[in-house]
């Protein structure tokens, strides 16, 4: 487990100041260096050059200190330059007396020009670098920009400003959020995962107070402020002062981070607000479909059992076992009903593991066939099975309750009398089920929701109405088993629905490929 003392190592070495100072002092001595050389190589090509060529030498480093260095070795030069040329190369030699007007004319006008033109130069150079520097903090801007656009999340924005703030100060950082009573580590170096107490103590206090604050750890703190108000706690590691344009950078990048923290925030409401709603509204079907679809064979029990109890004696023993008859159906009913519940809990818990094996389609149909044979009420079912069947992998139990659920809503959609018909081929690898009914078919708006909860077109006959739970179970009865499922509608002459499931055929073994 890494702590935010293994980080140590992450601090800057020398302080922002400390280093302008030395580059300053770089810049003058280098300047110094190079009005040097000029003389130097003046020294050496005098007695072949002019006055004005000799000028043009000294201008030259002149020029150079201002381009490398900025204004004020630059000036310093002109200084050095022209001071140097009356030296060593206006008469009198080796002496900074001038006797001749005409030399004391070309000392001032060259002291003017290579001052003015080592301030042009520097302004250059100086307008060059801002430039540069501005295309930089926008491509950084950008960059940061599109990654806090895209994240989706608290902490995925955390993720994003952590990694383009220490870009920006040349420092580690981290994004602490907060969460209850406290502030979290949201983002931060690789490898941190655990902060000091006092780190955790300096960050809420920058979070309560809206101020920075200093962690004796080594964290520099300060609160990220957005629109709405505060939203976390970035830190940066060192106590050393940036520099102006760093500063301005990181504010920048702060606000854009703060913003997007807000805007996730948002969203990260609104999605619990609507999975709220959608929960509500799941709450309200399921009630309402219970009360409503219970009904019916509560009533049918409650008053079959009713009549037999008031006028057993009076009636005939048909009439006893009609009503027997009616009550023992209606609790079938109200069992499947009870049932379907108990799936659906079991798939919306995570609760379902397939026992996968190999198994033969054939029996499995078989087996669902005959527990829908009382169910059907004269629908004959045509079936259409390939000569040869792989076994699939798959959970016998689960398999037949998808295909039972799914010919028990072809029944309930299909006419008096119009068959189903069942198929089973191969194809690619998958054992294909295709279940296919006469009924009125599902309009093109409705296919793409035919397998969701309590979903229920046109309202079959009373006989097979249920909760709309059959097709949601059984498609997450076979995705459960590695398997497909899909609806195609209209299948013929504008009518009918096809459901169709695709089981995976079990991987060969290697000793099954010899």
């Amino acid at each position: 487990m890494t702590t935010d003392s293994t980080l140590k190592d992450l601090r800057p070495v020398t302080s922002p100041g400390r280093r302008a100072w030395l580059g300053v002092i770089t810049g003058y001595v280098a300047a110094a260096i190079l009005v040097v050389a000029a003389n130097l190589i003046a020294h050496l090509g005098a007695s072949q050059l002019s006055g004005a060529n000799l000028a043009m030498l000294f201008l030259v480093s002149v020029l150079l200190s201002a381009f490398w260095f900025g204004l004020g070795p630059a000036l310093v030069s002109a200084c050095a330059a022209a001071l140097s040329y009356n030296f060593f190369f206006l008469v009198p030699h080796l002496t900074f007396h001038i006797e001749q007007p005409a030399d004391l004319l070309t000392f001032v006008v060259f002291f003017a020009v290579a001052t003015s033109t080592g301030w042009l130069a520097a302004r250059v150079r100086d307008q060059g670098r801002s430039a540069a520097r501005r295309a930089k903090e926008l491509a950084a801007l950008l960059e940061a920009s599109g990654g806090l656009s895209a994240a989706a999340t608290p902490d995925e924005a955390a993720r994003v400003l952590a990694q383009q703030a220490g870009l920006a100060a040349g420092r580690a950082a981290i994004v602490l959020l907060p969460e209850t009573d406290t502030v979290r580590l949201a983002a931060g170096p690789e490898g941190l995962v655990e902060l000091a107490d006092s780190t955790r103590a300096a960050a809420r206090q920058a979070w309560e107070a809206g101020a920075d604050s200093l962690d004796p750890a080594g964290w520099s703190l300060r609160p990220l402020q957005g629109l709405r108000g505060r939203v976390g706690v970035i830190g940066l590691r060192g106590a050393s002062r940036l520099s102006p344009e760093q500063e301005g950078l990181l504010n920048a990048l702060l606000f854009q981070g703060a913003v997007a923290l807000e805007r996730a925030n948002l969203a990260a409401a609104a999605a619990e607000v609507d999975a709220l709603r959608k929960a509500d509204h799941l709450r309200s079907a399921l009630l309402n479909s219970i009360s409503h679809d219970f009904r019916t064979p509560l009533a049918t029990v409650l008053g079959a059992s009713t009549t037999l109890l008031d006028y057993e004696a009076s009636l005939k023993p048909a009439v006893r076992r009609d009503l027997l008859l009616s009550i023992a159906q209606a609790a079938r009913r109200l069992n499947r009903y009870v049932g379907d519940l108990l799936d659906m809990s079991r798939l919306e818990g995570g609760a379902l593991t397939p026992k996968r094996a190999l198994t033969d389609v054939r029996t499995v149909l078989a087996s669902a066939l005959e527990r829908l044979d009382d169910r059907l009420e004269g629908r004959p079912i045509r079936r259409d099975f390939a000569a040869q069947l792989s076994q699939v992998s798959a959970d016998p139990v689960l398999l037949e309750q998808a295909v039972l659920n799914i010919i028990e809503n072809a029944a309930a959609y299909s006419p008096e009398g119009a068959a189903i018909e069942l198929a089973v081929h191969e194809d690619l690898g998958h054992v294909l089920i295709s279940i296919e009914d006469q009924g009125p078919g599902i309009p093109p708006d409705a296919l793409d929701r035919v397998f969701d909860r309590f979903r229920r077109l046109e309202q079959p006959t009373d006989r097979g109405r249920g909760l709309g739970l059959g097709l949601s179970i059984a498609k997450g009865f076979v995705e459960a088993m590695g398997g497909r499922i899909a609806a195609a509608s209209p299948v013929a002459e504008g009518k009918g629905t096809r459901i169709l499931i695709a089981l995976p055929k079990p991987h060969p073994t290697p000793r099954e490929l010899l």
